[in-house]
């Protein structure tokens, strides 16, 4: 209960999500009924079988924008406060927020946020004076359609990050050195 709580589903959903891991030896388990405890013992190999299902999950929608006269570096910190101003929930993904939770790159060139899109966001969105543009973007935004696309995200120096997990597979679905940076993102960030 406590499980589907955390991931926003039902109870039926979480306790066919252990049964399954269990199936796969990925979780040791002790105890019986409600007070029985799950370990995952299988992280890497979890975290494979979601990178394999990768390419079956269709994509978010992506709106390009440009903002000008604002540098990549302080774009996250600019969007960030127009957001919170307008209680709009996001989380700064890419290239963006694997550079600032462990840099690997010179630098960026592109800002990208999973946004859970609404009447709030469409003005935040107006507010941050943007043009939507077909290449050049420095702002991108991946529009999410519930709050649970957003789970544990973390805040960090007044930003709100997407969990580390998320980032990594954003990064595998990116182009350039994104497929690079993933690698050095689980491997320093995720651990397994």
């Amino acid at each position: 209960k406590d499980l589907a709580e955390q991931a926003l589903v039902s109870p039926a959903t979480a306790s066919e999500m252990l049964t399954e891991l269990e199936r796969f030896d990925w979780l040791e388990s002790r105890g019986q009924g409600p007070s029985k405890e799950r370990l995952l013992s299988e992280p890497t190999a979890l975290l494979d079988a979601w990178v394999k299902q990768l390419p079956s999950i269709r994509p978010s929608t992506l709106r390009r924008y440009y903002i000008p006269s604002i540098r990549v570096d302080t774009l996250p910190e600019h969007v960030g406060r127009v957001f919170d101003k307008y209680e709009v929930a996001y989380a700064l993904t890419h290239e963006a927020a694997a550079q600032r939770l462990s840099p690997f790159l010179s630098s960026i060139s592109q800002v990208r946020c999973r946004v859970l899109m609404g009447h709030s966001a469409e003005l935040a969105i107006a507010e941050l004076g943007v043009r939507v543009v077909n290449s050049g973007a420095n702002l991108a935004i991946i529009e999410v359609k519930s709050p649970g696309e957003l789970l544990f995200r973390e805040l960090v120096d007044g930003i709100w990050f997407s969990n580390k997990i998320q980032i990594y597979f954003d990064l595998l679905r990116g182009e350039g050195r994104a497929k690079e940076m993933a690698e050095h993102i689980r491997k320093e960030l995720i651990g397994f």
